[in-house]
């Protein structure tokens, strides 16, 4: 007779997941229906218990009480235990699950990373299972309350988790206490728990458009010993509109007060009930090379906005990296008041001839100026680290990081204009978060095609910004949608003289016009035609063993000189080049000569024609393009004749 003797083997299930590239439904040959996989479970093969070098798992079967080992050759089913070297006696193992215990649930996805939570050293990790310093998700209920396995000290908390913003995580949790249900534990958790705010590090979180607007503003603040109303503070906009520039001033008659700047970077706005919440990081401007601590930086508000004739927002800030202590928008360690400025250019907008193209580029391509629909904002920006307007009306500039920052130009008042040609104005000019007022003159010079500006110095005051006459250089902007139209000086010329350096003449020649003979490289050309096509719209220039044709975009004339904008026919899309070209006459004793030079930024007024530029040119004129095609036409019937002629004095 043998004695039967039960064996109760305990089991966690649960406590292992697969990898999440496996989530779905899977075809097996053999299997009727598809095979459901979730983060815990195959189904029909059970529950994730255990798992070892990524390829092997312990799977728990609730139906049948099983344990099944995959990975291995063949998997083992373990049913009945038999170790006949202690008992030689058979041995029913009982296998139970203890109800998912330890690592039976999972956090969303969303909260795996490393979050900040002020008092605690380093950061705090989090991943499908695990929270760091917390435990392993053991159960879970209403998908805000979990029973968290702290495997150091066997004992289980309660954590009540609220994901206020995809940045934002809040709870409290129980002291740790033995195994009980999730329910029970929770209980436990009183109403004036304290509460914890954790803020994501990484993945690193993108800012978000701070809640406070227009701007600029001035406002007044306060530390709890008294309103700074006088001399006002003021609160200006960045480029970048999750950014807002503080600027405080001290006021004599109120202790604690100072004149500082600072700069908030808004990450995350909710609401509960009525009550509108921001968490961002501030950063002292004056101070910037400092290594600030996340304790420093991180700041929560509560914010209550007004709008009528003027946008008031009443803010509260936290003392410390916290939402604690905050219950209103007028209860914090800082209260301010902000209240939008009464600026002029909320009445000025840039004129319609020049926001009928909402898109304007350099020649180059390589900045871009974009009117807002409104037609009262113009942002710059640029795709080079080289700057070809040192104000503030060209663009972005590129961080040694290789970052870019644009500008934005808000129209601010108009100080003359003259029918659809020319516009100078005030402008307020806002790059990354320095701001101030600029000059800028704009001329229209080809309706639809071509306009250039002017910008002037930066000043504080507005009234200031156009005292001084504006001598910048000029930046020369086209659209995207060119016509072409006839050229100036039509005719056709010998070249006489040229510019020889090479690396210009290369900068002349669009990408793919290169040949394989020096002589062609160098662009040693001979002659050019100037609107002698078909359409007159086109300027070729030619030598013994190259051409290059360019069509005519419009040009104008300021003095003695002439202005042509052209293209290369041939320009490839990724180099887009249009080019400014220079001319002016010179009469001489016998003839004509004409000066020509192209540049490839701007019209650039202080290089002179026939020497300065990408290429130059000095010109004679072989006559019109008539004159010449008659010479041509001509020559070539006589050239028969001639040899006919030729022929019967030889044989005579």
């Amino acid at each position: 007779m043998h004695l039967v003797t039960p064996l109760y083997i305990k089991l966690t299930c649960g406590g292992c997941t697969f990898p999440p590239e496996w989530t779905g439904s899977w075809f097996q040959s053999g299997v009727p229906g598809l095979i459901s996989i979730n983060s815990t479970h195959i189904q029909s093969r059970g529950e994730c218990s255990e798992t070892e070098s990524y390829d092997k798992f312990l799977l728990y079967d609730r139906a049948l009480g099983n344990l099944s080992i995959y990975g291995t050759p063949g998997p083992k089913t373990i049913q009945r235990v038999y170790d006949p070297l202690k008992t030689n006696a058979h041995t029913t193992a009982f296998i139970y699950c203890t109800s998912s215990a330890r690592g039976g649930c999972t956090f969303p996805p969303e909260w795996t990373g490393s979050w900040f939570q002020s008092g605690v050293p380093g950061l705090i990790s989090i991943n499908s299972t695990h929270i760091q310093s917390r435990g392993e998700c053991s159960e879970t209920e209403s998908y805000d309350k979990f029973l968290l396995y702290d495997r150091s000290f066997n004992c289980y908390k309660c954590m009540v988790i609220h994901e206020k913003h995809k940045y934002v995580l809040q709870y409290k949790e129980t002291f740790c206490s033995p195994k009980n249900t999730l329910s029970t534990i929770c209980e436990e958790i009183s109403g004036d728990a304290p509460l914890y705010s954790m803020f994501r590090k990484e993945p690193r979180p993108e800012p978000q458009p701070c809640p406070f607007h227009p701007a600029p503003f001035t406002f007044t603040y306060s530390r709890g010993l008294g309103d700074c109303v006088y001399p006002p503070s003021r609160a200006e906009s960045c480029t970048d509109d999750s950014r807002l520039l503080l600027r405080y001033m001290a006021c004599p008659d109120v202790p604690g007060t100072e004149s500082n700047v600072e700069e908030l970077v808004c990450l995350a706005t909710w609401k509960e009930g009525s009550t509108r919440y921001l968490v961002g990081q501030i950063s002292q401007v004056q101070r910037r090379n400092s290594i600030a601590s996340d304790e420093d930086t991180y700041r929560c508000f509560i914010y209550k906005g007004q709008h009528g004739e003027k946008s008031t927002y009443i803010i509260a800030q936290s003392g410390d990296a916290t939402c604690n202590g905050l219950s209103s928008p007028t209860d914090g360690s800082r209260t301010m008041k902000l209240t939008t400025s009464d600026d002029e250019h909320t009445r000025c907008h840039f004129p319609s001839w020049i926001v009928e193209h909402h898109k304007w580029f350099s020649l180059d391509h390589t900045h871009q100026y974009h009117f807002t629909t409104k037609n009262a904002t113009l942002k710059a920006s640029t795709h080079t680290r080289t700057a070809t307007f040192q104000i503030y009306a060209h663009g972005q500039v590129m961080n040694a990081d290789g970052s870019f920052e644009e500008k934005r130009l808000v129209c601010h008042s108009i100080l003359e204009q003259k029918d659809k040609k020319h516009i100078k104005l005030v402008a307020h000019v806002t790059r990354g978060c320095e701001s101030g007022h600029v000059c800028l003159s704009f001329h229209y010079r080809v309706p639809g095609a071509v306009l250039e500006l002017r910008g002037g110095s930066l000043w504080e005051a507005p009234q200031d910004a156009c005292s001084q006459n504006v001598d910048s250089p000029y930046v020369t902007l086209i659209t995207t949608s060119l016509t072409p139209m006839q050229c100036p000086i039509q005719g056709r010329y010998s070249i006489v003289g040229s510019l020889s350096d090479r690396r210009r003449r290369r900068q002349q020649l669009p990408q793919g016009d290169e040949g394989p003979q020096e002589e062609c490289v160098a662009g040693d050309y001979d002659s050019i035609s100037i609107g002698c096509g078909h359409s007159q719209d086109t300027v070729e220039l030619k030598s013994s063993c190259s051409s290059t044709m360019y069509t005519c975009y419009g040009g104008w004339q300021e003095g003695s000189r002439g202005f042509l904008v052209a293209a290369p026919v041939a320009r490839g899309s990724s180099h887009p080049r249009t080019f400014c070209f220079m001319y002016t006459h010179h009469n001489e004793s016998s003839s004509v000569t004409t000066s020509l030079s192209a540049v490839s930024r701007s019209c650039d007024r202080s290089a002179i024609p026939g020497r300065h530029g990408d290429a130059a040119y000095n010109l004679t004129s072989n006559g019109t393009c008539q004159q010449s095609s008659q010479y041509n036409s001509s020559a070539s019937r006589a050239t028969p004749l001639v040899a006919l002629l030729a022929a019967i004095l030889t044989v005579r």
